[in-house]
């Protein structure tokens, strides 16, 4: 990092592209896999290894930096805010400068996480693709037809030809182990189930229940208006009425024992039936399975799991083919299925999915470790974290982006995948004596992980279905802003693309990249060597379909294009930085915990270190006085202390206040209440009180009279001396009359065209209103239906008059 802060420190280095970067120069090595690759960097290079290190350096140091609340209080320090603010920005320019030749066009900004964050994978999904087009051109995969039809013709059993083998190809870079292969067949062509990539609803492939307390019966799920949206959970009831048994929730009478290394532990590899009849049997016979499930989904679009591994205490590790007995599998349902057996898994989510997707098989009596480790605030959750934590394991994860369709597999993806279960046992034996240690010998905290792990299991697999919205979330991960024409030509051909991988059963990602689909719609290329430049390298589907892919370009841009650009309504955009959880920590929010997240790389003793400063830090912040106190303390027995009183020494919080001044509403409007309902039973009762009210009404009455006689005296007093003309006046009541009599002919001539009022309570109450019967034709087409609007009214003149 080139940062004039602190330039003697040895972590940073004036060209970062110097450490990071090395040309290949090893042209036998690669020559003897098939691969040649030159790169031609403009910057003087050095040793790889030397410059891994040196990053792998930087990232433990910058893991010693402080985090969550403890970052936020730091912040508060000038000189503290004054280092970070100038090393964000060296850290977003020269990462611009890395960034910019994959992707001119991204910017990374300062204090602008999510935004970056976002970018970033965008620009990684962009060099990975290309590194995965590069390798299957250079390493022969789209050779001519010619070459390998002649490899058929001359050996008739091409089965055993060489062009039908799976070529493997490995280099390491530092800590990174790349693996390559080519030719490797499409399993789903040997499946004996067809795969159904349509829209249509996915139907459960479970044909018999066993352990079962409701009998099998797939029922439909509907909406309120009526859609069907899935199936219900076969195991539904099961799963609601499971319990752990007691030796899953008691505590351990001994500590656990330690698994025998790999090397020393026995190791079984299930390819056929019989095998798969034999595990079975032995699954019947123990307690507790460790289980975990490995998953392809670059060529294909639904996904294949392609192994399944278990592990137990008698015997051993075993790894399940699942391309091999695809069929076969169903047969675990027994095991998987019964509650008195404990299956445990880390982060079970997708593997329940796959498991019912691929095999229609399902489970009753699971434990997550993952739930676990939240329990416990651990400060990872990833699988690794706590081999390291609870067994001293590193484990090597360089090979979790494998291709698991290779076969035979290789020996370190065996280990990789053994790995995954042969320590999960003794994990979850210590982590429960732990929460049960935790929770002061109670076995709450652990009911709820059960609890978290059964909602995980009642989770049921659903196809993917693309609506004319779908491609709404990845223009606003893009960021970008479309006019019409833009934005139709990214619907056009995300839905296109769509309904190609399910022809062709491959992922959206491996016919068109996201980002090249972005690419397309936003220039809108006239030419096809604008496609071509759009989508550089190209894959073997767009070189298939350029032509095609040009066409629907055009045609977009024959629509009109409007003036405004299409921006992200503000509504989607709130609801998309809702979902990601931002907690903002105030001076009274502490939590007197550390927080640290998942995708956080550190060991234990960087863990222990950052807890510990945490610590120190959050304790001097502890509250001194407690503002919201409990009711008993409040009021002590014997005492009475009025909650409404400003002037009382007790400190009442705001809402207790309320609460009381509305109590003390609530009785005044019942108070009124019972003085309506008496004046109501007194009149239906016709009592005294009717007698009074009417009494009280008439003197009032009388009163009036009387004041208004007094008053109108002295009027006529003084009309009498003055002696009008009667002639006059009766002329000017005459006139006066007749209008009256003329207006009223006239209202009642117009009234014959009005229609009478309607008691609208009463139709509420007979018939109610009926909304299928509304119409909002008026709402829509109003330029079409003018002159029939005009014409309408016409009419209605023509009555009136």
């Amino acid at each position: 990092m080139n940062s004039a802060l602190n330039p003697d420190a040895p972590e940073f280095y004036p060209h970062l592209a110097a450490v990071t970067q090395k040309k290949l120069s090893n042209q036998d090595e690669l020559a003897s896999n098939n691969l040649e690759i030159q790169l031609e960097l403009p910057f003087d290079h050095i040793n790889a290894e030397e410059g891994y290190r040196s990053v792998n350096k930087t990232i433990k140091s910058s893991n010693q930096l402080p985090m969550s609340s403890s970052y936020d209080l730091f912040k508060t320090y000038p000189e503290f805010n004054e280092i970070s603010n100038q090393i964000s920005q060296n850290v977003a320019q020269q990462s611009n400068e890395l960034i910019g030749t994959e992707q001119p066009a991204v910017k990374l900004k300062c204090e602008d996480f999510t935004s970056n964050i976002e970018k970033l994978a965008d620009v990684n999904d962009s060099l990975l693709d290309r590194i995965n087009i590069s390798i299957d051109t250079v390493s022969g995969e789209n050779l001519p037809s010619e070459a390998f039809a002649s490899g058929l013709n001359d050996n008739p059993s091409h089965n055993s030809s060489p062009w039908n083998k799976p070529v493997i190809s490995e280099k390491k870079m530092g800590s990174t182990i790349f693996i390559g292969a080519k030719n490797i067949p499409r399993p789903q062509l040997t499946f004996k189930d067809t795969i159904d990539n349509s829209e249509n609803l996915w139907v459960p492939k479970i044909s018999d229940k066993p352990n079962n307390i409701k009998p099998l019966a797939l029922n439909i799920l509907y909406t309120e208006k009526g859609e069907a949206v899935g199936y219900e959970h076969p195991y539904q009831m099961e799963l609601d009425m499971y319990n752990p048994p007691s030796q899953f929730i008691d505590p351990d009478p001994e500590p656990p024992m330690f698994p025998p290394p790999l090397e020393e532990t026995k190791f079984t590899y299930i390819d056929i039936e019989s095998k798969l009849d034999e595990l079975v049997e032995h699954l019947m016979a123990v307690e507790q399975i460790a289980v975990d499930v490995e998953h392809h989904s670059y060529r294909t679009y639904q996904g294949i799991t392609c192994l399944i591994q278990i592990s137990t205490d008698e015997g051993g590790d075993f790894i399940i083919d699942a391309l091999a007995v695809r069929e076969h599998i169903h047969k675990l349902n027994v095991v998987f299925t019964d509650p008195k057996k404990l299956k445990v898994f880390h982060g079970a989510d997708s593997d329940v999915l796959w498991l019912q997707r691929d095999f229609g098989v399902y489970l009753v009596g699971l434990f997550d470790t993952y739930h676990a480790a939240k329990s416990l605030g651990l400060p990872a959750l990833s699988l690794k974290f706590l081999l390291m934590k609870y067994c001293g394991v590193d484990t090597d994860k360089t090979y979790r982006l494998a291709d698991w369709r290779i076969r035979p597999l290789p020996d370190v993806l065996i280990k990789y995948a053994r790995m995954d279960t042969h320590y999960l046992l003794y994990v979850w034996r210590v982590m429960k004596n732990q929460i049960i240690e935790k929770n002061a010998g109670q076995t709450n905290m652990l009911l709820s992980v059960f609890e978290d792990s059964r909602q995980t299991c009642a989770s049921t697999y659903n196809k993917e279905v693309i609506h004319d919205e779908s491609h709404i979330p990845l223009y606003i991960r893009s960021k970008k802003n479309f006019d019409n024409q833009q934005m139709a030509a990214l619907k056009m051909l995300y839905k296109w693309r769509d309904s190609q991988a399910r022809q062709l059963d491959e992922s959206t990602t491996y016919l068109l990249p996201n980002h090249m689909l972005l690419s397309l719609s936003e220039n809108l290329p006239r030419e096809l060597q604008g496609v071509n430049a759009c989508c550089d390298p190209m894959p073997p589907f767009v070189k298939q379909n350029v032509i095609t892919i040009h066409r629907m370009i055009l045609s977009c841009r024959e629509l009109p294009k409007d003036a405004q650009i299409f921006h992200i309504p503000s509504g989607i955009r709130n609801m998309m930085n809702a979902g990601i959880e931002q907690i903002h920590y105030e001076m009274h929010d502490l939590d007197h915990e550390a927080e640290y997240r998942e995708e956080q790389k550190s060991n234990v003793e960087q863990v222990n270190y950052c807890l510990t400063v945490t610590t120190k830090i959050t304790s001097k912040f502890n509250p001194e006085v407690e503002a919201f106190i409990p009711a008993s303390m409040m009021f002590p027995e014997g005492t009475i202390v009025s909650a409404l009183n400003a002037d009382a020494e007790m400190f009442v919080p705001p809402y207790s206040r309320y609460v009381n001044y509305r109590t003390l509403a609530q009785e005044e409007i019942a108070k009124d209440i019972k003085e309506m309902e008496a004046k109501v039973a007194a009149i239906s009762q016709g009592n005294e009180l009717i007698e009074e009210e009417v009494l009280q009404k008439l003197q009032k009455a009388q009163s009036h009279i009387e004041h208004d006689k007094t008053s109108v005296a002295p009027q006529a007093a003084a009309a009498n001396d003055t002696e009008p003309d009667t002639k006059t006046a009766q002329r000017k009541r005459k006139i006066v009359t007749e209008n009256a009599e003329e207006q009223n002919v006239g209202r009642a001539h117009k009234n014959e065209h009005v229609p009478k009022k309607i008691d609208v309570a009463k139709k509420e109450v007979t018939a109610g209103y009926q909304y299928q019967n509304a119409t909002y034709d008026k709402f829509y087409n109003v330029t079409n239906n003018t002159k029939q609007i005009k014409g309408k009214k016409s009419k209605k003149q023509n009555v009136n008059d």
